[in-house]
Order: C-alpha cells, then structure tokens, then sequence
C-alpha cells in the first residue's frame, strides 16, 4: 500500500502553475465504478481486485459498440484502474482506451519533469533506436536507483522482477522506488517506449 500511495502521488503531483491545466483523477470506489460502466450499457461488469492484487474493471460482454467503449474508455481515464476486457472486445478497446491515455500521460510527463530541470531534457526515441539503447537512456535519465531496472523479454520491455526484489521493504525505501518508478514509466511516455505487454 505505502509503495501504491507513494507512485501515485507521484504521477498525479501538481503541474507547473503556466502548464496547461490535466483534469483531476477521480479514482472511484468499486461499485460507483460499477455503475458507471454499466451506465455505458455493458452488462457483465465485475470491479475489484484481481489475483495480482490490482484494481482492475473486469468487463465479460462479448458484444459492444465504438459508443459503448468509448464510454467506458472515459470513465477510466480518470482513475487508477486496470481493465480486463472480454477477448472478443480487447482488440476494439484498447486501441479506444491508449488514445485518451496517451494525451494525460504525455502532459503530466512533460509537467513532471518540468518541475525537476536539474535532470535535463528526458530522452527521446532517435531514428532506428532499438528499444534496448532507449531503455538504457532511460534508466540513465532515471538516475542511478534506476539502473537494471528495465529488461527486454519476449519482445517486451519489462520492469525488472531482480530489481523489484532487491529493494529494501522499508517505508522509505518503498516511497524511493515508487519515485524511481514514476520516474521510468513518464520518461518512457515521453520516449513513446512501451513498458509492459499488451492486454491480453
């Protein structure tokens, strides 16, 4: 939890006072969250935590129109949770769900950083940069709590799970990775380095 609370006040910290304004996260509470998606007219919506003990929307329809997505795509922008959408509408969705994601996280990127000028520019992706060098650049932006902390696999750049476990459990170790953390994930929007695989 101490981990959670701290990555998310990092990522949702104030902009800059001449930055454009990013709407506010309302993270809602399971079953207004329910409600709103089955205000979408999705029938099958489950909230909750799942096996990995995140936050996610579970939605089991099969069927569902570009409105109906688009509905529940904007619901989520706002808030902290994950999606699971049914096979047959993941395809439709999450294409719907990136493009109201990647806007907010560009600006709240940029705005972070912003605020921390000592760091210089963050990267971004060079002409035929593979996603490795870019990693790399990066975890060097990062500072050096970053370094090993992101691996390529299967085709994917993943946080490290030996990185992960090497971190000290203490409060203040907690808020320092959940820092360092933030700061990979908004350096890699920036560097339109994709962190993680796809939705199944």
């Amino acid at each position: 939890m101490i981990l959670a609370a701290a990555l998310a006040a990092t990522l949702q910290a104030a902009p800059p006072a001449d930055a454009p304004a990013i709407p506010p996260y309302k993270h809602l509470d399971p079953k207004p969250m329910r409600a709103v998606i089955e205000a979408c007219g999705f029938k099958q919506v489950w909230v909750g935590r799942n096996k990995a003990k995140y936050s996610v929307v579970r939605v089991s329809d099969t069927a569902a129109t570009d409105e109906q997505l688009t509905c529940a795509a904007k619901a989520l922008d706002t808030t902290f949770y994950n999606y699971e959408f049914s096979p047959e509408l993941t395809p439709r969705f999450a294409p719907i769900r990136a493009s109201f994601a990647r806007p907010r996280q560009l600006a709240e990127a940029r705005a972070r950083f912003a605020r921390e000028p000592e760091r210089g520019p963050p990267p971004e992706r060079l002409p035929d940069e593979s996603n490795a060098a870019l990693a790399e650049r990066v975890e060097t932006f990062c500072g050096a709590d970053a370094e090993g902390a992101l691996v390529q696999k299967e085709g994917y750049t993943l946080l490290s799970d030996d990185w992960m476990a090497q971190r000290s459990a203490s409060p203040d170790a907690m808020v320092a990775m959940a820092e360092t953390m933030g700061c990979l994930m908004q350096a890699s929007v920036i560097a339109d380095l994709t962190l993680g695989r796809p939705a199944p």
